[in-house]
């Protein structure tokens, strides 16, 4: 039984304008951490395989025990023909083939409505008509500027999940910007906004928002440290280690004379990872070094030897 699943944040997608998006949630159920893909593919096979419009920024991630991530799926149908398009969603370990996981597919249907043909205008308007027609739209067209001009009251979206927030600021009449930003709250929610939740803005202008990104760790200079240091930084840095394959040793040995040293990290020293992230260490056997002729310390500063009287 797979130790992946998804949920997510609604079994339809809306498209406004032919875009729309999705919030999925990725739990690694497995005891360890997990390299995990979220793949989209046709709902239905056909020669050649229909396209998917689907993009999932960061597909394949490492995700830690137990833990879940958030990925953002977004739509766009813009130049497709009329009709129902099935996506299949697979969340599956990048380590097997995702027919493995098949079972576990989630399939959503993009519907692409046909454009409704402008209305033809009607000739033969008496003047007098077109007259009374044109200050009316001047009218209207004047209702709508104030209207858009108008201040309105932005909606507070923090903590919500991205595609919600944005959803909601735009049908309060505002633009929307993203940043993404390291915090520890879910990752794919609104940490910050501005302007805040219940401040006045002008109808059409743009609202930022912060998205919460998981918090990264920078992989600690370990290289010519003993092991039992290297765990200390590890341990210090929230990052999980292992060894690569011909590292000799995990622990320095008994004795005086040998310790167990880090020769190599995988990613390297100063690489920003995921908190709880496997980084792979290489090592080494190492004799310590005795220089042959030590420096005797009270002839080369003998003040220090001198007995205080």
């Amino acid at each position: 039984m797979s130790t992946i699943t998804m949920t997510l944040s609604s079994p339809t997608v809306e498209l406004k304008d032919c875009k729309g998006s999705l919030t999925a949630s990725v739990t690694n159920g497995a005891p360890g951490p997990e390299r995990v893909v979220l793949g989209a593919f046709p709902g239905m096979e056909s020669t050649p395989p229909s396209p998917t419009y689907t993009t999932i920024p960061t597909p394949l991630r490492t995700i830690a025990a137990g833990a879940t991530e958030q990925y953002l799926i977004n739509f766009d149908t813009t130049g497709a023909a009329p009709g129902s398009y099935p996506v299949k969603l697979i969340a599956y370990s990048a380590d097997d083939a995702p027919e493995d996981y098949a079972d576990q597919a989630h399939v959503v249907t993009l519907t692409v409505t046909k454009p409704a043909e402008p209305t033809k205008p009607r000739p033969g308007f008496p003047w007098l008509w077109v007259i009374i027609g044109g200050v009316v739209l001047l009218a209207a067209v004047g209702g709508v500027i104030w209207f858009l001009l108008k201040d309105a009251t932005v909606p507070s979206v923090e903590s919500r999940p991205q595609a919600e927030a944005v959803k909601t600021l735009e049908d309060a009449g505002f633009k929307v910007s993203t940043t993404e930003t390291e915090s520890g709250q879910t990752a794919g929610t609104v940490v910050k906004q501005t302007p805040d939740g219940g401040k006045s803005a002008g109808r059409g202008s743009m609202v930022n928002l912060e998205i919460a990104t998981p918090v990264k760790s920078v992989v600690p200079a370990v290289l010519g440290l003993h092991i039992e240091d290297a765990r200390t930084a590890f341990q210090n840095a929230k990052i999980q280690l292992d060894f690569t394959q011909g590292s000799m040793c995990q622990a320095s040995p008994g004795g005086f004379l040998q310790s167990c040293v880090v020769v190599g990290v995988n990613p390297d020293v100063g690489s920003k990872v995921n908190q709880n992230a496997l980084v792979l260490v290489r090592t080494e056997i190492r004799g310590i070094i005795i220089e042959p002729n030590p420096i005797n310390i009270c002839k080369v500063q003998p003040q220090i030897c001198a007995v205080k009287q």
